[in-house]
């Protein structure tokens, strides 16, 4: 493979720059001295990369919100490789990144090196769910019957006014996804299949249980997720899907079950945490000692404080192409905002939700742009140079490439190079 698909392959464009021998199929943890020398940089010069420019495959949008005493944090567990994960679990791998499942049955698939998982860039913050409230997407929120327990939801539309633990009434003109969640008659079913569209609930087969005694005729859901259609009366303790003389494969999935986790919440939520999910995402309090007050609130004296986004860089321009306005300027264009960052907080007066534009740290080599990962491997090869040749000519080559990529990627627009106008001086704008 040519491809920039793994840090290793970073690594090795690294070694020919060079001119050294390239890693083998153990990468980073061969033992060798090219290896090491790459695995004691490659980390800290990514980040320190994405830092530098405002890259256009690293920019992520978050909405988040002032910290108030209901305020919980995120505190998603350490992934484990027996466990069994739903979609949309946290987890954090073993550099304290968090990642978020793409899929249910999510086994033994580790984040860093598989596509069941995606980096996580939302919120840190989660607010207690209030049903005055309109949420955005990506904006989390929890719920607590007050006994110590909390279920944590993720908002997958703009403008979401439903309650999250309200299931969404069945309809036979909506085609429904795997995995989600109605009511039909006051019972709550889950969707077994994807496109799910007019399938009465009701008509679904049953899970197959082995003390249970079916007729003939019986339909049942074999562990497979295929109806099965009974073909003797007393059949008793025949799996399905391996008793072909007791049972009938009748060549469909089952497209609606009672049995599932996950609470029964509305369609526009997905539920990421719970007494319900295996170990991935918690909460822990806030402990946020500043401001003085508990907001949020209005009041001039006070300045709320919002947490940063995960894997939160630095900030990227709100909008690139805009001019900005101070807030006693023209009626039109950006208007400038009073945002601190401090540590891993924005403090601002602002009290309503703020939508955060900014440079993510992307590790998932897949997600960057060739032109980062050849500017990357042209600055590892800077790095290691020294100690593997002793050549200064070597390393006037390798930082005229280094230069030249990066000049590249401007050019082809890798690199974001828009950038807003500072605010005019209002008595200047007042004269114009």
């Amino acid at each position: 493979m040519t491809e920039f698909r793994t840090p290793d392959d970073i690594g090795n464009r690294a070694l020919q720059h060079v001119g050294q021998e390239l890693m083998g199929t153990s990468g980073f943890s061969e033992n060798s001295k090219n290896a090491r020398q790459i695995r004691a940089c490659y980390g800290k010069l990514r980040r320190a990369e994405l830092q530098r420019n405002v890259w256009s495959f690293a920019i992520r949008r978050a909405v988040v919100r002032p910290i108030a005493t209901s305020t919980r944090m995120l505190a998603p567990a350490l992934w484990s490789p027996v466990t069994t994960y739903f979609r949309g679990s946290i987890v954090i791998d073993a550099y304290g990144t968090p990642w978020i499942s793409q899929q249910d049955n999510n086994l033994n698939f580790d984040p860093l090196t598989t596509t069941s998982w995606e980096q996580y860039f939302g919120p840190l913050s989660v607010s207690l769910y209030d049903s005055t409230t309109s949420y955005s997407a990506g904006e989390l929120v929890y719920t607590t019957p007050g006994d110590g327990t909390s279920r944590v939801y993720l908002s997958l539309v703009n403008g979401n006014a439903d309650n999250p633990a309200t299931a969404t009434a069945w309809s036979a003109t909506t085609t429904y996804a795997l995995a989600q969640v109605v009511t039909y008659s006051s019972v709550a079913y889950m969707s077994k299949i994807d496109l799910n569209l007019n399938q009465t609930p009701s008509a679904s087969a049953a899970d197959w249980a082995s003390g249970t005694t079916y007729a003939l005729d019986a339909l049942v859901n074999g562990s497979d997720g295929v109806t099965y259609k009974s073909l003797s009366g007393g059949n008793l303790g025949n799996d399905p899907i391996s008793s072909p003389a007791f049972w009938q494969n009748q060549g469909f999935l089952t497209p609606w079950t009672t049995s599932f986790v996950g609470g029964t919440g509305s369609l526009k939520w997905l539920q990421v945490g719970g007494a319900e999910f295996p170990m991935g995402v918690g909460l822990s309090p806030a402990n946020v000692l500043y401001p003085i007050a508990s907001g949020p609130t209005i009041g001039d004296g006070n300045r709320n404080v919002f947490r940063k986004p995960a894997n939160f860089l630095r900030m990227a321009p709100r909008d690139p192409k805009a001019g900005s306005v101070s807030p006693l300027g023209a009626p039109s264009g950006l208007a400038y905002p009073d945002w601190n960052q401090e540590g891993d907080f924005v403090v601002s007066r602002e009290s309503q939700p703020i939508f955060l534009r900014f440079v993510a740290d992307v590790v998932d080599v897949r997600r960057m742009h060739d032109m980062f990962c050849e500017g990357l491997g042209a600055r590892v090869g800077l790095e290691i140079c020294e100690p593997l040749t002793q050549s200064s000519t070597k390393l006037q080559t390798i930082a005229s490439a280094y230069k030249q990529f990066m000049g590249e990627a401007r050019i082809v627009n890798a690199i974001e190079t828009g950038s807003e106008e500072p605010p005019l001086d209002d008595y200047l704008e007042c004269r114009l």
